[in-house]
């Protein structure tokens, strides 16, 4: 990775903010929004859960607003919808260890799942099935979520409970930190295919940076030299490179501004204004054309 100390730093900073935030012992929000607002709630992992309250709105069961879920809900839709998957980018934990494992195995070890495998249909599948889950009797969201595993790794980890050594929670782990961490370029491969909160982000973002007043990630051709470091250091693989074509899929980015803080020559940028990827004057891009976003 060719980030600069600081964003490093920064960067770091948002998960361990994120940590405080959702994870216990501390659990800050909820605690906020319970004691200081006096909304109704609990103070662990379930009670800052978006999962369970996107569910509740797709299954027309709704959602209070007055509750610790509800805040929560509305920040990272509003977020989403303003300056995209934040959460995911700057303050989710759990993606934030698999990535960052990642990058103590050598590259050549590790496999590029997005440019094999397209995550967009998966991730939106996986998104429908856990929206219709309820409906056919299926109850398995906490048991192979990796955001709640990282909660019970570390309530193992400080009451040496072995209860969280079960089968389920050794399957999510191997697949969210080693089969698609660690061996995966990037580290991000369960959020790409896995997540339904960061697919429920990904399309509100694709729906806001349609508007001018968004955040949205911009390219400039004339400052573009072809290093193509851009595409080697975003952890989502949101940007891939085949035959010389840069092609972005906004429906697999977290903005995370890996990319713009990568590029030497500025030419991927984060901003206001009118999305330029399907622009005709942008679709030259390392000297082939591009036919905008990849869908």
């Amino acid at each position: 990775m060719k980030e600069s100390k600081k964003y490093l730093i920064k960067r770091s900073l948002g998960y361990l903010l994120g940590f405080a935030l959702f994870y216990s012992p501390f659990t800050l929000i909820q605690r906020i929004l319970i004691g200081v607002f006096h909304l109704s709630g609990s103070e662990n992992i379930h009670g800052a859960c978006f999962r369970m309250g996107v569910q509740g709105l797709f299954t027309g069961k709704g959602i209070s607003l007055l509750t610790t879920t509800g805040i929560i809900i509305l920040f990272l839709i509003v977020s989403a919808f303003l300056i995209g998957p934040f959460f995911c980018g700057r303050l989710c934990v759990a993606g934030a260890i698999s990535e960052y494992l990642s990058r103590l195995i050598p590259e050549r070890f590790q496999i590029n799942w997005q440019k094999n495998i397209n995550p967009t249909p998966i991730r939106y599948g996986i998104l429908s099935g856990f929206v219709v889950s309820p409906f056919l009797g299926i109850s398995v969201i906490c048991a192979y979520c990796n955001y709640t595993l990282l909660e019970k790794l570390i309530s193992g980890l400080t009451t040496w409970d072995l209860a969280v050594l079960g089968s389920t929670n050794i399957i999510t782990g191997f697949i969210w930190l080693i089969l698609l961490g660690a061996f995966a370029k990037g580290g991000r491969g369960y959020c790409s295919y896995f997540c339904p909160v960061g697919a429920t982000q990904n399309l509100i973002h694709f729906v806001g940076a349609k508007l001018p007043f968004t955040y949205k990630l911009k390219y400039s051709k004339e400052n573009c030299v072809s290093c193509k470091l851009c595409v080697k250091d975003c952890p989502m693989g949101a940007l891939q490179n085949s035959d010389n074509t840069l092609t972005y899929n906004i429906h697999n980015c977290i903005t995370c501004h890996q990319c713009e803080h990568s590029c030497p020559k500025k030419a991927l940028t984060f901003g206001t204004g009118e999305s330029n990827w399907n622009k005709q004057e942008n679709r030259t891009v390392f000297g082939v054309e591009v036919g905008g976003d990849k869908i």
